[in-house]
């Protein structure tokens, strides 16, 4: 292995190393930055073994070289089943388990059957590393959606950057796989140059983005993320009654002021405007074409261009105004305002301010 192959090792191993530190150093950990703790040290020791396979060459380095892969898609899915709020069971750790067999095996096996072992783990962490961020991907895009229809907040919008690692695990391997198919027809050494990569990307970009939207160094929003209720096929409904709703709707956002709250959701909407939550959903999806979570966002956003009008007056800052609004960040703030008048507050500001 070069020198610079060892360099780019120790760089990603300090990292994870960091990043871990940072999050023994926070005050208040939950479970999540306990898995994402663990995760990285997983990662520090996996870059460590690069190091040692050209220094320090032993049977169990080059064991684990071959099969500690197998945990980063496990602790990938627990760090995001933490983050959605979905409870992890003792059944869960079995995802653990091909990590224990084939390391466990390769204790025995012979070395006339080393190059066939060695195929088979391949594929099996190729497979591996390719479901669980599929899964992981079903399973953010589904929570989006029940998230969307029941609450108003920006959780979601700061937990994409789990869709990005999920998607960046996948390049990954697409490229592995490349990487493969020219390794069995010029023959290359096995731990090469992108083996190294991959990995310091992945510790750089998941260290990134906690730092960017604060979710791996402060508490992370909590959220519901129970299964979606189905949608009715057939409504019991009736058009009289549907009219009826929706006037108490609107009459609702009108006279209450209540949807600028952070944590205002669809049971609270249901409450006040004494509509049961599964047709309340089905009125606003249906016959109002929107979502919950758009309605909610695009009467802050109206809220939020009255306020700017009359900012100048009140001395209030772009971002306070977002905040009173209900957005829970300047990101989400400005993310919404611009999808609704496609302009950001700053260039709505600036255009009225010239009129």
């Amino acid at each position: 292995m070069s020198n610079v192959l060892v360099v780019i090792l120790g760089i990603g191993s300090i990292q994870s190393i960091l990043f871990a530190i940072l999050i023994v150093l926070k005050k208040k950990r939950k479970s999540s930055d306990l898995i994402l703790l663990t995760w990285f040290l997983v990662f520090s020791v996996h870059l460590l073994l690069g190091i040692g396979k050209s220094k320090y060459l032993t049977d169990i380095t080059g064991i684990l070289i071959a099969t500690i892969s197998f945990l980063h898609g496990p602790f990938f899915l627990f760090y995001t089943k933490s983050l959605f709020n979905q409870y992890i069971t003792k059944a869960n750790l079995l995802h653990f388990l091909p990590f224990v067999i084939f390391t466990f095996f390769s204790f025995f096996i012979r070395q006339e059957s080393e190059l066939l072992w060695e195929i088979i783990i391949l594929i099996a962490k190729l497979i591996s590393l390719t479901l669980y961020p599929l899964y992981i991907l079903y399973s953010y895009y589904k929570t989006d959606k029940f998230f969307k229809t029941h609450k108003a907040d920006s959780s979601m919008l700061e937990l994409s950057w789990v869709r990005i690692i999920a998607i960046l695990f996948l390049i990954s391997i697409g490229i592995s796989l490349i990487r493969l198919a020219i390794e069995l027809l010029v023959g290359v050494a096995y731990f090469e140059v992108w083996d190294v990569l991959r990995y310091v990307i992945l510790v750089t970009v998941i260290g990134f983005y906690g730092l960017k939207y604060g979710m791996v160094y402060h508490p992370e929003v909590p959220f519901d993320a129970a299964i979606e209720k189905k949608k009715y096929k057939h409504s019991p409904l009736k058009n009289d009654e549907i009219i009826m709703f929706i006037d108490s709707i609107n009459r609702f956002f009108k006279e209450n002021k209540t949807y600028l709250h952070p944590d205002f959701s669809l049971a609270v909407l249901s409450e006040s405007v004494n509509i049961p939550k599964h047709h309340l959903s089905q009125i606003i999806n249906s016959e109002m074409n929107t979502t919950f979570y758009d309605l909610i966002n695009t009467k802050r956003v109206a809220y939020a261009i009255d306020r700017i009008k009359e900012g100048d007056e009140l001395n209030l800052t772009l971002e306070g105004i977002g905040y009173e609004c209900g957005f829970n960040s300047k990101s989400a703030f400005f993310h919404h305002f611009k999808k609704h008048t496609g302009k950001t507050p700053g260039q709505f500001k600036k255009e009225i301010s010239t009129d």
